[in-house]
């Protein structure tokens, strides 16, 4: 039996991890999933989240997503199938990335589209919507066109009358894909089953609506990533997605992460819409955070999350573990302490990662 792959689109911040935690866990009774993720930069924070609900998790970075991320995922797809023979393999496709660039990729590499059970289901931030089809309605009707299965989330946000109209907006441009609501990435459970079964039986055409002369082109986006030990304050961390607005750190297009607090792991999402601090279970091994934008301030950044640590009240991380320590400078504040769960981790490189995406 071919292989269901399931490629999961969406622009930053739709909620496409959130809608592969939930299926993986639909599924995962009853089927061995794998999940690739597809990330910006060097340190991933989506693989990290994942893993918690399955451990077939596989990561994917690169420094530039339109040279090799394509071709990188598309080499992994007939490996995985040959070394886990899953039922299914679930793909988080990076959010600026057009999905054709991955199903040509495919195809180059020689191996048809019919070798698999292909489904590509695209999420979209209803409340982003209208801005994200001023800004770049060609990438954005690109990709719905090509979709299987839409998903509109964040529906809970609108009102019905302005849900009703997107959808109709939707199915206007790919009339045959279903198109489904969900809140925080979630999808009844009825509905959910069209996503799960649901494959594509032909490659479909481009959408030929809206030239590229009024596209209005993705930017060139990059990254800032990082890893950390230590102590982090929620309140100092609420306070940086706010300088995130401003214009000192730069365009910040998006930034996720996920801190050890005192009151426990919490994950941090933000737009500029909005910015979201909670908490999630599951044991990590370190703090981390993955910031995306155009012309980013990489030494302000990196120095405004080390302003967020405790430096004097060292912290277990989830128990006992080996402790840490790393040096920075600025006052007073000589050395950060923080501990380890896994022993075989190695040390923290300190140097943080600045990726073109």
């Amino acid at each position: 039996m071919r292989m269901l792959v399931n490629i999961v689109t969406g622009y930053l911040g739709s909620g496409k991890t959130s809608f592969i935690q939930h299926l993986v866990r639909e599924l995962t009774p009853r089927e061995r999933v794998v999940v690739l993720v597809g990330e910006f930069g060097e340190v991933g924070i989506d693989g990290a989240l994942l893993a918690q609900d399955t451990p077939d998790v596989l990561e994917l970075g690169s420094e530039c997503i339109y040279c090799t991320l394509s071709a990188d995922l598309a080499r992994q797809i007939p490996l995985v199938a040959r070394s886990l023979a899953p039922d299914r393999l679930i793909i988080e496709y990076p959010g600026t990335a057009a999905v054709q660039g991955l199903l040509a990729a495919i195809r180059i590499l020689g191996r048809p589209l019919t070798n698999y059970r292909i489904n590509i289901t695209h999420l979209i931030d209803a409340r982003a919507f209208d801005d994200l089809y001023n800004q770049y309605p060609y990438f954005l009707c690109s990709q719905i066109s090509r979709a299987d299965v839409l998903v509109l989330n964040k529906c809970d946000l609108l009102p019905r009358e302005k849900v009703l109209d997107i959808t109709g907006r939707l199915q206007a441009v790919n009339p045959g894909a279903p198109c489904l609501c969900a809140s925080y990435g979630q999808v009844d459970q009825a509905e959910l089953q069209v996503v799960i079964e649901k494959s594509r039986l032909a490659a479909k055409k481009p959408f030929k609506g809206i030239g590229p002369q009024n596209a209005g082109d993705i930017p060139s986006y990059y990254s800032f990533s990082r890893k950390f030990h230590g102590l982090f304050s929620q309140k100092k961390l609420l306070r940086l997605t706010e300088d995130f607005s401003g214009p000192d750190m730069g365009q910040v297009a998006r930034a996720k992460g996920i801190f050890y607090c005192k009151e426990g792991w919490v994950r941090l999402d933000y737009l500029p819409s909005g910015a979201v601090l909670s908490p999630v279970n599951g044991r990590f091994c370190e703090s981390k955070v993955l910031v995306i934008g155009s012309d980013l301030a990489v030494g302000r950044i990196s120095a405004a999350l080390l302003d967020c640590l405790h430096v004097d009240e060292p912290r277990s991380i989830g128990g006992a573990g080996k402790r840490s320590s790393s040096r920075f400078h600025g006052g007073d504040r000589r050395m950060v302490f923080g501990y380890r769960v896994c022993d075989d981790m190695p040390d923290v490189d300190w140097n943080a990662t600045s990726k073109r995406v």
